[in-house]
C-alpha cells in the first residue's frame, strides 16, 4: 500500500509547492463513506474553493448543498436530471449576462459541452490533503504556478513523450470538469486556467493554475518527479545565477 503522506511530502519538497496536492473521491449512494470523517458543518463558495482549502490542510466531506456553485455540483453528478436541465438554463443566462460571452448560444455551448458525471450519481465528495488518504483517491489535484505545472506535465508524459492534448472547457467549469470529471471518466491528466467564478471564489494568486491526474497515475508521477531531480536542480541553479 502506498504511503500517501510520504508521496505528498516528496512532491511538495521537490517542486516547492505552496499547496499540498489534494485528493478527491466521489461517493455514490451505496458506497461506504470514509470512516471517522464527519460531514463538514459549514457551507463553501464552490468545489474549487474546497480544493484550495484541502491544499491548505482542510479535510472535507461534503454534500451537494455545501458547495455553493451549482455548475460544479451538476458536473460532479450531484444534481438529478430535471434539476440539472433547469439549472443549466439559468447558468447559461448568468454567464451571458455578466459579459463573458457574446451571445447566449456561445454561453450555452460552453456549459453544455463540458464533461459531466451521470446526473444524480453522487451523494458525497471527500476532498482532503493527499497526506490524509489511506487509499488512492480517484483524482489528485495540484494547485501550482506555471513552472510547477510544467514539471508535472513532464512527469505525466515522462514515458510516452510527444504532444499532449489538454482540452479546455472555455473559461468555465475548470475545476470541476477539466481537472476532476475528465481525469475520472477519461483517465487523462489535464490542466485548467480556471474561470472568472473559480478565481473569485478561490481567491487564488493570478499565477496559479490547477492540474488534475487520475489517482492511478499518482505513483508514476511521483517517481518521475524524483527521476527529474537533475533538470529541476539545473533550472534552479540557472535562476540563481550559478
Amino acid at each position: 500500500m502506498a504511503d500517501y503522506r510520504t508521496l505528498s511530502q516528496d512532491l511538495v519538497a521537490a517542486l516547492s509547492l505552496k499547496f499540498e496536492p489534494a485528493g478527491v473521491t466521489l461517493y455514490q449512494e451505496t458506497d461506504p463513506l470514509p470512516p471517522g470523517v464527519p460531514f463538514a458543518d459549514e457551507k463553501f463558495k464552490s468545489y474549487c474553493q474546497a480544493l484550495v482549502l484541502a491544499g491548505e490542510g482542510r479535510t472535507l466531506l461534503l454534500q451537494k448543498d455545501q458547495m455553493g456553485c451549482k455548475l460544479g455540483t451538476a458536473v460532479l453528478g450531484f444534481e438529478k436530471g430535471r434539476e440539472l436541465e433547469e439549472y443549466l438554463d439559468d447558468g447559461v443566462l448568468e454567464k451571458y449576462g455578466v459579459g463573458l460571452y457574446a451571445t447566449e448560444e456561445a454561453s450555452a455551448a460552453t456549459i453544455r459541452k463540458a464533461v459531466y458525471l451521470e446526473p444524480g450519481i453522487t451523494r458525497a465528495a471527500f476532498i482532503a490533503p493527499l497526506s490524509a488518504f489511506m487509499e488512492a483517491p480517484q483524482v489528485v489535484v495540484f494547485t501550482a504556478d506555471s513552472e510547477q505545472v510544467m514539471w508535472l506535465l513532464y512527469a505525466v508524459n515522462f514515458e510516452k513523450g510527444g504532444r499532449m492534448e489538454l482540452p479546455q472547457s472555455g473559461g468555465a467549469l475548470g475545476g470541476c470538469s477539466d481537472i476532476t470529471a475528465m481525469p475520472l471518466l477519461q483517465g487523462i491528466p489535464n490542466i485548467t486556467f480556471l474561470g472568472l467564478g473559480c478565481r473569485i471564489k478561490t481567491g487564488l494568486n493570478p499565477c496559479h493554475l490547477m492540474l488534475g491526474i487520475p489517482g492511478s497515475d499518482l505513483e508514476n508521477t511521483h517517481r518521475h518527479i524524483q527521476e527529474m531531480a537533475k533538470p529541476i536542480a539545473m533550472l534552479q541553479k540557472a535562476r540563481a545565477g550559478g
